[in-house]
């Protein structure tokens, strides 16, 4: 006959010890089950876990990319609606422009004139819109709104025209002083010279917002308006005759900026698709990494439900057990 030799003492500390361990097991599994995959990684790797480190920072970085696009996307967005904004503005003006006729040109300067001005102030208004508190067309001086007020801007464009004695010259000057560095770049646009940095989208994918408020598109936009402003102004002393020159040869320029201002925005356009096509191709990489991760790690849902049954029988067994030698006594035994 065997005698175990186990004492009292270290049979309740293997009760213990054994109640700990499916009690460890039944929270790993109960953890499994909630969350699908496995609680220890190492183990369940068998310690080699560079593969998944690398699956990690794989998606760390398309986190950060994902947040580029996004802002590039509001950005573009931004801009493109700015330049919807814009080309309507110039449309509607151009359409005014035609309605004159050269009879009515002399009585109708001051509409015109109010015209344009209420279309100047609409196209800078424009061309200072702000996205998520940075402006669009500032280059790298985002904090500041890049074309000055109406006021600022016809008075800098009044002292270049003064003394101008042919709507030619009026032009030249005008041109002139828009071209002009210590000009309109100085007292017109107060955005930078530098443009924004390229958004990198991915590994290899970038796009660049190079649009100022100083282009040469929108410098003439802002040109066009801005002569039309001042047509009844007396300070040019301008004729009927004069003003109706004026007239006709802004409408051929307006007709050109139309088009410019439309082919400015298909290039944003195509910006935007870029974005977009980055943006797919994220999408795509991410949930090939993900699923990756995941049959890495996940568990057999069935299997680990079966295993937390097991562990919970055992641990009723366990206290069952427990239960039956606390009631033992040596009275009980004889």
């Amino acid at each position: 006959m065997n005698i175990g030799s186990r004492g009292d003492m270290a049979h309740s500390y293997a009760m213990q010890s054994r109640n700990a361990e499916l009690k460890q097991d039944m929270q790993r599994l109960t953890l499994e089950i909630s969350t699908g995959q496995v609680a220890d990684i190492r183990t369940a790797l068998g310690g080699n876990v560079a593969y998944l480190n690398d699956l990690d920072r794989s998606l760390t970085k398309l986190d950060g990319y994902k947040l580029a696009g996004l802002e590039a996307q509001q950005f573009s967005g931004g801009v493109q609606t700015a330049l919807g904004r814009i080309s309507d503005l110039n449309a509607s003006f151009r359409d005014s422009l035609l309605t004159a006729t050269n009879s009515s040109i002399g009585e109708g300067a001051s509409d015109l004139q109010l015209i344009a001005k209420d279309t100047l102030d609409q196209t800078i208004s424009a061309l200072n819109t702000q996205v998520s508190g940075r402006t669009l067309f500032a280059g790298t001086a985002t904090d500041v709104q890049p074309i000055a007020s109406i006021d600022d801007l016809l008075a800098g464009l009044s002292t270049a025209v003064t003394g101008a004695a042919t709507v030619d010259d009026i032009f030249t000057a005008a041109q002139a002083w828009f071209e002009d560095p210590a000009g309109f770049g100085a007292t017109g646009y107060l955005g930078s010279d530098t443009t924004l940095a390229p958004v990198a989208l991915s590994d290899s994918d970038t796009v660049e917002f190079e649009l100022r408020g100083d282009h040469p598109v929108l410098r003439d936009t802002l040109r066009n308006l801005a002569l039309m402003a001042m047509a009844d102004d007396p300070a040019l002393g301008l004729s009927n005759a004069q003003k109706s020159e004026l007239v006709h040869r802004t409408v051929t320029n307006v007709f050109t900026n139309v088009d410019d201002v439309i082919q400015l925005r298909a290039s944003v356009g195509t910006a935007e698709a870029n974005i977009e096509s980055a943006t797919v191709r994220q999408s795509s990489e991410r949930s090939a990494l993900e699923m990756a991760r995941n049959n890495l790690l996940s568990v057999d849902p069935f299997e680990a439900a079966t295993e937390l049954e097991q562990v919970q029988f055992q641990l009723q067994s366990l206290y069952a057990i427990t239960a039956r030698s606390s009631q033992l006594s040596l009275v009980n035994y004889l």
